[in-house]
């Protein structure tokens, strides 16, 4: 929390001081100050980030673990308070010079500068003390990342040919370098007072050459395009270069060690607790009961099918040996249960000569030796006992392992990986003894719950399904589930929802209820604390979200103000990450992509479920499983960061009572105990999942406002509210004018409200400059803006046809999604008496960068699309609804060379479609056609070759489908004739597509 507090305090000094309308606009002496004030809180994010892998990286050192702790703690509530202190002065600031001028407004401007400045001295104190208390390399970490930084600031173009930038990035390397020999020293135990003296050498080293490259590189800027930058720049490169032959004879010192000394792990026999055979073991590697899936018999349930696609895989011959297969999935779903069955059955062992299982640590418990003398250890069959000598080195347990294996066909499973640093260091040693040593078909089966992108078989699994879940439940209980008793037949429903198919709680809940003898008032017990604090085992849910880094920490985290369950829109969660300030900008780079990445990163460590991908793979709706979400709540309420309140449960309770509880505000129905610390925290975020009569919108400081679109939204009072980034309502409402034109950090702004009657709203919704996503619903009109928006990058809203014009939509020159909803301005059942000759829209080619383009046209609107109509070369999804579009027009869009998803909702009119230009829609992946009048499709064999999903609406006359798609996946009818619906699934045993769907 700390590192992304220290984001958000970054971002809102930048938009208030520095953004493009900033609210205070500093001296440039003030400025110099304001940039290395944040210059500093980057230098903190990058301590707390070495910080943590250290920690990881030093798990057994307990004092240094809570250090660490005490200074995050601290950071994050120096970054808290002084974001706190920085918006409420500001927001005083706003106020007198709005209402008396400048002159009221000078004292609140000095205390706001007053403010900046004491922070700014905090923050170089706090440097300075987490130099001194992190370990040895902690402080070199430091320098090597102040010499970047300066590298990429002042040399960014003449790093090949400035002497002082060669000198630089030669003396950066040694540094790295002298950093990863001292890591080296430390991964191999050796603590004694020799390594500890030379780590004290080697940090005092770095603290003095941090202090003079900040006293010479500062005197060289200063200097510079002046008459004494030669003599600057001589004592900076002298220096240097001074620096640089200490950095050589401490690596000598090193290398002379390295060469004399054995590793300390070698030295001892290798601890059998550290790593058991899985096969012997009472628990799960992650978490779950070893019989859990298993009938006393040692029967399957609900797994066969990754058992059979396991075993498939390593009968498979392939031609890399050894063959790698990864079973990803989240903790509780499986995993272990699935790879020792495929270990343990009969076929595998008689296939394979021999086999070897390891359950590995947590990373910073890594050891070679321990992990080689394992390995060893569990090799099964057993030709002759593998005696491993006291004492023995890696090479002598490399060569034991290289012996065993070699010409055979083997199988090593590794359980349990937790991180891509540990697969790599364990590929690296297994690799050494068996890459050129076994047979070809031998493979190695890891499980893990995070994804890499290895040159692997990756096998994701899933949660169990309904009828899997209480098949089971049964299993478990012994239950026949052909004369199931009422008292379980009544709980059946509640169980399956509540453990939300992950194996390890249904084992857990029937476990429970096996023990009680009144079934119904035991589930009641068992659910509400399955629904409050969830059964999963929170020392395995604290290891994968401690292994976060602080940038995903706080993503997971916010989860929480989420109802359990929900189904959560991707692009709507970025928007308010971006929102809260947790997303740092990066060069070259939009703030959206980055945080698809953060989320991309989330999914690929089984810690979210994907509801909906779109065609090309791209994730639009997610969720967190049940279990997460209850670990993810705690997590969030113990560290004072989200209250989630349900006023339903509660009447008397209202919002107002928590406003000092927490940054996260979030009102929905859930089983939560309240951990609420009442203090001084200030809510930057509401959220309502919940209708109340007492919706109540706080503090000023408020950035986030979200309504859920099933709210009826009554009236709320929102005008003191000044430092909006997020607003997503399900009505206007007049103040909303205010409040808009007010909020000048506005980056995103809903309004859900569809239907009639039309509601005109003021052109002060263009006002804020800094504004990202603009969606407004269907009811929702509002005239094109007078000057460019160029931030813009989302619009949907609703307008006039005669406003389709190219002046207008060059309004908006980094558009990258838009969707137009073309009305007249009176209502439909009057349009009969208007002229019959339709309003022509502009052509959309000049918007070059537009990606998603959505035209849809409403009854009794009198326009149309220009004949052969021109679209952007870069777009990928185009969706047009109530147009009348020919065939030439179609071969237009055909063109594309980027369009992968085509819309024709009511859009064709024609009775046939066959006059495709060659090679058209050369990457179209889905279509959607709904034409009522079309007869005739005729599909040619360079037309549609990547298309996968077809979706056919209303096509009544249609009834055949085209035999010309190549790699056709799935097929969607809905309101389509009888005979058409026959071909369909002729067509799907004929090609054996993967499925079809028919809808009335």
């Amino acid at each position: 929390m700390a590192f992304v507090a220290l984001t958000s305090l970054i971002k809102t000094i930048e938009i208030q001081f520095l953004g493009q309308t900033p609210r205070v606009s500093p001296s440039l002496r003030d400025l110099a100050r304001i940039k290395s004030f944040l210059q500093n809180l980057s230098h903190l994010q990058a301590h707390l980030v070495y910080h943590q892998e250290e920690s990881l990286g030093d798990g057994d050192d307990e004092d240094d673990a809570i250090k660490v702790r005490d200074f995050e703690m601290e950071i994050r509530e120096f970054a808290l308070r002084t974001e706190d202190d920085i918006e409420l002065q500001l927001s005083y600031f706003i106020h007198f010079r709005g209402e008396y001028g400048e002159e009221f407004a000078a004292y609140y401007e000095l205390l706001l500068y007053q403010t900046l400045q004491e922070a700014a001295k905090y923050a170089t104190e706090q440097l300075l003390e987490s130099s001194k208390m992190g370990s040895h390399s902690h402080a070199l970490t430091i320098l090597i990342n102040k010499i970047e930084y300066y590298l990429e600031q002042h040399f960014p173009t003449v790093r090949g040919s400035d002497k002082i930038a060669i000198t630089m990035v030669k003396f950066s390397d040694d540094l790295s370098t002298l950093l990863g020999c001292l890591l080296q020293e430390r991964n191999s135990k050796n603590s004694g007072a020799a390594i500890k003296k030379l780590g004290t050498k080697i940090r005092n080293f770095a603290l003095k050459t941090e202090d003079d490259f900040q006293i010479q590189v500062t005197d060289f800027l200063i200097a510079k395009h002046t008459g004494h930058q030669e003599k600057a720049s001589q004592k900076l490169h002298h220096m240097l270069q001074e620096a640089a032959e200490s950095v050589q004879e401490l690596l000598n010192i090193i290398k002379s060690r390295s060469s004399n000394e054995v590793d300390e792990a070698n030295q001892t026999q290798p601890s059998n607790t550290w790593l058991k055979h899985a096969s012997a073991a009472n628990v799960e590697s992650d978490g779950s009961t070893s019989h859990g899936f298993l009938k006393p018999k040692g029967k399957m349930v609900g797994r066969h099918n990754d058992c059979r696609v396991i075993k498939d895989l390593l009968f498979w011959p392939g031609f890399v040996k050894p063959g790698i297969i990864s079973i990803v999935g989240m903790v509780g779903i499986g995993k272990t249960t699935v790879a020792r069955n495929v270990y343990e059955d009969p076929s595998v062992a008689s296939y394979f000569d021999v086999r070897a299982w390891v359950t590995m640590p947590p990373p910073q418990h890594y050891n070679r030796s321990r992990m080689l003398s394992q390995l060893l250890q569990s090799i099964t069959p057993v030709e002759e006992p593998n005696v491993i000598k006291k004492g023995s080195t890696p090479h002598e347990l490399e060569m034991q392992v290289r012996k065993c294996f070699a010409g055979k066909k083997y199988l090593i499973v590794l359980d349990n990986i937790m991180s891509k640093q540990t697969w790599e260091k364990a590929w690296t040693d297994i690799r050494r003894c068996v890459i050129s040593n076994g047979l070809v078909g031998s493979y190695i089966l890891l499980t893990t719950r995070h994804y890499f992108n290895l040159y692997a078989h990756t096998h994701k699994m899933t949660l169990l399904d309904p009828k899997e879940s209480w098949e089971l439940f049964c299993n478990i209980l012994s239950i026949d589930e052909e004369h199931l008793a009422p008292k379980f037949e009544k709980i059946r429903n509640h169980v399956v929802e509540k453990c939300d198919g992950l194996p390890q709680l249904i084992v857990e809940v029937a476990k429970r209820l096996s023990k009680c003898n009144n079934i119904q008032q035991g589930w009641k017990k068992i659910e509400k604390e399955l629904e409050s604090l969830g059964l999963l085992d929170r020392n395995a849910l604290s290891v994968s979200y401690n292994m976060l880094p602080h940038h995903l920490k706080v993503g997971f985290l916010y989860f929480g103000v989420f109802p359990k369950r929900k189904k959560i829109l991707v692009k709507m969660l970025i928007r308010l990450w971006i929102a809260e300030g947790f997303v740092k900008p990066l060069k070259h780079k939009e703030l959206e992509d980055e945080a698809y990445e953060y989320l991309q990163e989330l999914n690929d460590r089984s810690l979210l479920l994907i509801e909906d991908r779109s065609c090309n793979g791209i994730i639009k709706t997610c969720r967190m499983h049940s279990a997460l979400h209850s670990f993810c709540v705690g997590e969030a309420q113990k560290g004072g960061i989200l209250c989630a309140v349900n006023t339903q449960q509660h009447s008397g309770l209202s919002l107002k009572a928590f406003t000092n509880s927490c940054r996260w505000l979030s009102a929905y129905s859930h089983s939560f105990d309240y951990y609420v610390l009442f203090g001084k925290n200030i809510p930057r975020s509401i959220f309502f999942f919940l209708e109340s009569t007492k919706m109540f919108v706080p503090p000023k400081l408020l950035r986030v406002l979200a309504f859920d679109t099933s709210i009826s939204l009554q009236r709320v009072q929102l005008g003191g509210l000044v430092f909006l980034r997020y607003l997503s309502i399900t009505q206007w409402f007049e103040d909303l004018d205010h409040v808009v034109s007010n909020n000048p950090n506005l980056e995103t702004l809903v309004v859900s409200g569809d239907g009639a009657p039309t509601v005109h709203l003021s052109s002060s919704i263009w006002k804020p400059p800094n504004l990202r996503h603009l969606e407004l619903g269907n009811s929702y009109m509002v005239d094109p803006p007078s000057a460019d928006i160029k931030n813009l990058q989302t619009l949907s809203w609703a307008m006039k046809p005669i406003h389709c014009r190219q002046k207008v939509y060059r309004k908006f020159p980094n558009i990258k999604n838009l969707k137009i909803f073309l009305k007249d301005d009176i209502e439909p059942s009057h349009v009969r008496g208007c002229c019959s000759n339709p309003i022509i829209l502009d052509h959309f080619n000049c918007l070059k960068g537009l990606k998603k383009l959505s035209i849809s046209v409403s009854i009794g609107c009198n326009a149309a699309l220009p004949k052969q109509c021109m679209y952007p070369s870069r777009l990928e999804k185009l969706k047009l609804s109530g147009t009348n579009i020919s065939q030439r027009d179609l071969n237009v869009i055909a063109k594309l060379p980027q369009l992968k998803v085509l819309k024709l909702e009511n859009a064709f009119h024609g009775t046939v479609w066959n006059s495709i230009s060659k090679g058209g829609f050369p990457v179209l992946i889905f279509l959607l056609l709904e034409a009522k009048e079309l007869k005739q499709w005729v599909v040619g064999q360079t037309h549609f070759r990547m298309l996968r999903h077809l979706v056919l609406r209303s096509c009544n006359c249609l009834e055949r489908i085209p035999i010309g798609f190549k790699i056709l996946k799935s097929i969607e009818l809905e309101g389509c004739k009888s005979s058409l619906v026959g071909f369909a699934k002729h067509l799907q045993q004929k090609r054996r597509f993967e499925d079809v769907k028919v809808r009335s």
